[in-house]
């Protein structure tokens, strides 16, 4: 029985020994260090990146900005549906949208008054998409949207707006 106490011991003691003989063999001399040249720092807020071109011929070893839209959508996915409904009595706090939000860089918005919209005013659905994105904390989250029209001719103008906007 103390022979297994003693070798238990002996483990003990050795795994912190091992752990610093570890440590010490990572350190790197620090000269090595001092004849790098500096790197370029981006200013925090900005949405410049860089992008080294290396031993590219147009540019040898320059440094190009590059411009970048951050966006939290990363995939849409459309369905065609076909169903009339009406509005919601909360569709103010919604917008209309001309494309899928976060589908496309440039989007517009509209005003309600450009549909004459109120609670319950018939609207004619043939699109539905579910975008992906991922919220603050980087969870992946969805929502839904509906390609709607006021009229019955199917070629009018149609508007993409939130779930929340029409009656299910």
């Amino acid at each position: 029985m103390k022979k297994f106490d003693l070798a238990d011991a002996a483990l003990l003691l050795l795994i912190p020994l091992t752990m610093i003989g570890f440590s010490a063999g990572i350190h790197t001399r620090d000269h090595d260090i001092s004849t790098t040249k500096a790197a370029q720092v981006n200013k925090i807020g900005e949405n410049i990146d860089t992008e080294y071109s290396g031993d590219s011929d147009l540019n040898k070893g320059n440094i190009r900005p590059l411009y970048f839209q951050p966006s939290r959508v990363f995939s849409v996915k459309y369905r065609t549906v076909s169903f009339k409904t009406v509005l919601d009595e909360d569709y103010r706090e919604e917008k209309l949208y001309r494309y899928v939000p976060g589908a496309k860089k440039n989007n517009r918005t509209y005003r309600w008054s450009t549909i004459k919209a109120h609670t319950g005013k018939r609207v004619y659905v043939d699109k539905k998409a579910k975008a992906y994105y991922r919220d603050d904390d980087g969870e992946r989250e969805s929502e839904d949207f509906y390609r709607i029209r006021v009229s019955t001719n199917k070629h009018a103008t149609r508007y993409w707006v939130n779930e929340d906007a029409i009656d299910d």
